[in-house]
């Protein structure tokens, strides 16, 4: 359930309090205590006004914060529901009350690390000046929400194959080092201190070579991503999800403005140092406003570089409640989904012949026994 809405109304993203602050301002009269209920004429308006951040519905209602009365502590933080349901490719839809999804990104003021807090002032300033508002912040939730609903995929990995791959992939020698003329045979195993071991990897590696060209040319190495590959593949068996490789393209240009900002504007290379290329992907905050730059770009690197710069470089006022808004990333987890995919559409032939069951220590085992008897690879 979302900590906050969009307002059709006000054109901006609300939390509770803020709204129910709007609401008693409008209607000329106090802010409600914690215990005296919404007027109906307040929760009407709120039904036809307010809308999801992540997939748009409206039919919106209120849940109001509560504390112990034992303690006076908050024991539940406010938040929006929707019961009427939301789109089932929503996130919101199957999480628990007052989680967001993790592709959301809330710019708030508490923000403790450098970079989350170098990105907020960005936005900020951006709005300030009119270049970014929370009106453009929507239409590139929108944008990913229809980009969701007509790029999708089944997800059927089978974990077994899934192990085995990279396996394959952990355990052999990269293609492009493997000796192509080497040829194991009674000779070779007769030299004294013959590394068999190594040897075998790379007949193993040679046994295996258009799977591992396969899985590296579409990608990379999978066995960093194998935990969360396997996590969702689990979670989001038997269902549709979906299709990150649609937005490759888009991607690739956040990646490269992500690395010009995090390499040339200081507040943020300081905070995320230089080189630092996984922590810069990894990055929610710096991603998602990259991500927004571009897309008001039409995703032209040179139009958000400058759209950029003119952020950067403002050295006036900024009110710095404006950037109490809920940005986008739309590329969490885009390398596991990618390689899920992948590894999901690898050819049957190149696994069909071998038996998954088996760890790489049994391969290794039983091809030296197969080099030492004379087979050859």
């Amino acid at each position: 359930m979302p900590l906050t809405a969009f307002s059709a109304s006000r054109q901006m993203e609300l939390d509770v309090e803020q709204l129910l602050l709007y609401l008693a301002d409008n209607y000329q009269r106090g802010k409600l205590k914690p215990r005296e209920p919404i007027p109906d004429t307040w929760k009407q308006i709120i039904h036809g006004d307010l809308e999801c951040p992540a997939c748009f519905v409206k039919g919106a209602e209120v849940v109001r914060a509560s504390s112990s009365k034992m303690t006076g502590e908050a024991v539940k933080q406010a938040y929006f529901r929707f019961p009427g349901g939301h789109h089932p490719f929503c996130d919101f839809a199957i999480l628990p009350p007052g989680e967001a999804p993790e592709g959301l990104v809330q710019f708030v003021s508490s923000a403790r690390d450098g970079i989350s807090r170098a990105i907020r002032d960005l936005v900020c300033k951006g709005i300030q000046i009119g270049a970014l508002d929370q009106v453009k912040i929507r239409s590139m939730r929108e944008w990913f929400h229809h980009k969701k609903l007509s790029s999708q995929f089944d997800v059927n990995l089978d974990q077994q194959v899934l192990q085995w791959v990279t396996a394959v992939q952990s355990g052999a020698w990269p293609v492009k080092y493997q000796p192509q003329w080497l040829t194991v045979n009674q000779e070779l195993l007769g030299i004294p201190g013959f590394d068999l071991r190594t040897a075998t990897e790379v007949m193993l590696a040679r046994r295996h070579e258009s799977l591992l060209t396969y899985l590296f040319e579409r990608a990379g190495m999978i066995r960093p991503l194998v935990s969360r590959i396997a996590k969702l593949a689990s979670d989001h068996q038997g269902r549709p999800a979906f299709d990150p490789t649609t937005l490759k393209v888009e991607y690739d240009a956040t990646l490269a403005l992500a690395h010009f900002i995090s390499h040339h504007y200081e507040p943020v290379r300081r905070a995320i140092g230089r080189g630092s290329y996984g922590a810069m992907k990894g990055n929610k905050p710096l991603m998602a406003f990259t991500a927004l730059l571009l897309f008001l770009s039409d995703w032209n690197l040179n139009q958000a570089a400058a759209l950029f710069a003119r952020i950067a470089s403002y050295q006036g006022y900024v009110d710095q409640s404006l950037g109490n808004v809920m940005g986008l990333n739309p590329f969490h987890d885009y390398e596991a989904w990618s390689a899920l995919k992948v590894i999901q559409e690898t050819p049957a032939t190149e696994i069909a012949p071998y038996n998954l069951s088996h760890g790489w220590k049994e391969w290794i085992e039983e091809t030296a026994v197969a080099l030492q008897s004379g087979q050859t690879f």
